[in-house]
């Protein structure tokens, strides 16, 4: 099915119960994976918007990142922010969009209508008759079926698996048009999900173009946006369109309404939080406790014009961040070197010095959901492991999941301790105080390759630590091209990676992440080379389960499975999500119960009054 290369469903699927609102017999204004829809056809407006904010104004948002391409559909380059439209849809829409206030729910964007078959083995849509491209054209079904057939011969490997399922496009009349899916593959809302997501492109615009290669021309679109600037790895700006042809529609109502949006890209996180404070730029979504905690109190936060907001997250966290253990490589492909590296890592003294206790140690990779190990096996999770007893360590029968707790105040002599016995059993032994192979000799040497100054920050003492134990570590930082090149080709012994998971798991991003037939295609989001059987059958039950019961006891089990593997080192979770900006904007109320994200800058407003101010101090700032 779906077995994307990257992180692009953070914003499709959430929520724990599996049903549907629409069938064949009654075409529907929306899809609903969880139920009914909670609003109605004739609807004002979605409830998180404000219907009265105004139109007008510049954002600024800001990124330590890099670009040079702006195609989304080769894995060549590094792609630059809000270019994927399967995350993005500034300048290109979808065939619905995705409900902020409902789990899994979606309304007719392009598509006025949608039908789905009864055993979910194809889904229909009927498209409005007023959406047009930017230069005029319409959006036609013409347009609809050259994407299926490009995005399936054409496009990158990932997206020609992500639509694998999709066997058959058929015309049903002139605005309207049916995928059907393969015979093989298990029916399921998330087909429809996935269906609903789909993204037309212009094929008067795309025919004589290759869709395979790099390139920095905009792309002729039909969303609210269009770039009308680019200064290659530098800066990208979006402009309104006055005549977006879906500016009425009450799905739209209280979006858009910034006339311009300008993204700008600067080399290392440094030089753009002072770019911030000097107000080069208005916003950033920050992620590093430390310097949420201390990198903003400078005059403009003391004289109120520049704010730091914090909201909870509505969804599970998953694994937030880990150190992904390759096992491709020797020797960490011994789950007792695997295990030792992890009792190296003293998350306590990390959360203290680096993230200022505004951590919380990961020990699932489907925290805060019905997923999530907690205690002791069920009978029924015994029940469904009971058969792979000689495949699995012992320890998921009889021990709870748990993590050493070390000192924070200094160091982890204990677990070094249990890390040392490991290494040795595992034929790893100190030879002047150096760890080497008792048979070859041969060193052991682990090499973690990251791209960030904060990874850089927090291994560090993770490899003073390994270094104590006699096992030679460096650390490699490398730009974000080449990074993004040695994901793609597994180049790496360690590397830091957040593993997302869903309250109700997207079959094919599990089988992405974790299935043993995604380990050697380049460009999978498999990071650790997890080949386990176990694992692949868990992936698969989970996939087919039926109840949210039968859902939930798989993926616990599953859970039992990766962490007592030690395919990852878990690093911890943050309590809240912060942002900073400054204060010239209005936006709704933050983290409601199934939003992970700031609704920046699709429903924030440009606010005159507050701008005025903000720029009065600036001025007072400047002249002081």
């Amino acid at each position: 099915m779906l077995k994307h290369s990257f992180d692009i469903f953070l914003i499709l699927i959430f929520g724990n119960l599996i049903c549907w609102n629409s069938d064949a017999k009654n075409p529907s204004h929306g899809f609903s994976y969880f139920g009914d829809l909670k609003y109605p056809k004739d609807m004002d407006h979605y409830d998180y918007v404000n219907p009265d904010a105004p139109k007008g104004g510049t954002v600024r948002g800001g990124e330590a990142y890099t670009f040079n391409n702006l195609n989304p559909y080769v894995d060549k380059g590094v792609l630059a922010v809000a270019m994927d439209p399967r995350i993005s849809t500034l300048t290109h829409e979808p065939l619905m969009q995705k409900s902020g206030d409902e789990l899994g729910t979606y309304y007719g964007n392009l598509a006025e209508t949608i039908e789905v078959a009864d055993d979910l083995s194809w889904v229909s849509y009927t498209l409005r008759d007023n959406a047009y491209w930017h230069d005029g054209i319409p959006v036609t079904v013409d347009d609809v079926e050259w994407t299926f057939n490009a995005l399936k011969t054409e496009a990158s490997i990932s997206w020609r698996l992500a639509y694998e399922d999709f066997v058959r496009f058929e015309r049903l009349g002139p605005r309207s048009f049916r995928f059907h899916f393969s015979e093989s593959v298990e029916k399921t809302p998330q087909l429809i999900i996935q269906s609903n997501r789909f993204n037309p492109l212009p094929k008067h615009y795309w025919q004589d173009k290759n869709l395979d290669e790099t390139t920095l021309v905009p792309h002729l679109g039909n969303g609210p946006y269009q770039i009308v600037e680019v200064d290659v790895g530098h800066k990208v700006v979006h402009e309104r369109v006055k005549n977006y042809w879906a500016k009425d529609l009450n799905i739209n109502v209280g979006k858009h309404n910034f006339d311009r949006y300008e993204f700008l890209y600067f080399f290392d996180k440094s030089v753009m939080l002072q770019a911030l404070r000097a107000g080069v730029f208005d916003y950033y979504r920050e992620q590093n406790e430390k310097d949420f905690a201390t990198a903003y109190d400078f005059v403009g936060h003391r004289k109120g014009l520049f704010k730091r907001e914090s909201y909870t997250m509505g969804e599970s966290h998953g694994m937030h961040y880990g150190a992904i253990l390759n096992t491709r490589r020797p020797p960490l492909d011994n789950i007792l070197v695997r295990e030792a590296l992890t009792l190296a890592y003293n998350f306590e003294w990390a959360n203290r010095v680096f993230w200022h206790k505004g951590m919380d140690r990961n020990n699932s990779y489907f925290m805060s959901s019905g997923l999530q190990a907690k205690g002791l096996p069920t009978a029924e999770e015994v029940e469904l492991l009971e058969p792979f007893r000689d495949r699995i360590p012992e320890r998921i029968f009889s021990h709870v999941v748990d993590l050493p707790r070390n000192n924070a105040f200094g160091r982890n002599r204990n677990s070094l301790t249990r890390a040392d016995e490991l290494l040795r059993k595992a034929g790893w032994v100190l030879r002047n105080f150096q760890r080497v192979h008792i048979q070859t000799g041969e060193s052991l040497t682990i090499e973690l390759v990251i791209s960030s100054s904060e990874h850089e920050r927090m291994l560090t003492p993770f490899v003073d630590n390994l270094e104590r134990i006699g096992v030679s570590a460096k650390i490699r930082r490398v730009e974000g091209n080449i990074m993004v090149n040695r994901l793609r080709a597994y180049d790496y012994d360690v590397t830091m990676r957040k593993v997302y998971t869903y309250k109700v798991p997207f079959p094919d991003r599990m089988r992405s992440q974790f299935s043993s037939k995604n380990v050697d295609p380049p460009n999978m989001i498999n990071y650790a080379g997890i080949k386990n059987p176990v694992v692949d059958f868990l992936v698969e039950y989970i996939a087919k389960a039926d109840t949210e019961l039968a859902m939930n006891t798989a993926g616990r089990a599953l859970d039992r499975v990766l962490l007592w593997n030690f395919y990852l080192i878990p690093d911890g979770y943050p309590l809240s999500r912060h942002l900073v900006y400054w204060d010239r904007f209005g936006h709704p109320p933050l983290g409601k119960e199934y939003m992970n994200w700031t609704g920046f800058p699709t429903v924030w407003w440009f606010d005159k009054k507050k701008d005025a101010r903000v720029e009065a101090g600036l001025l007072d700032i400047a002249n002081n």
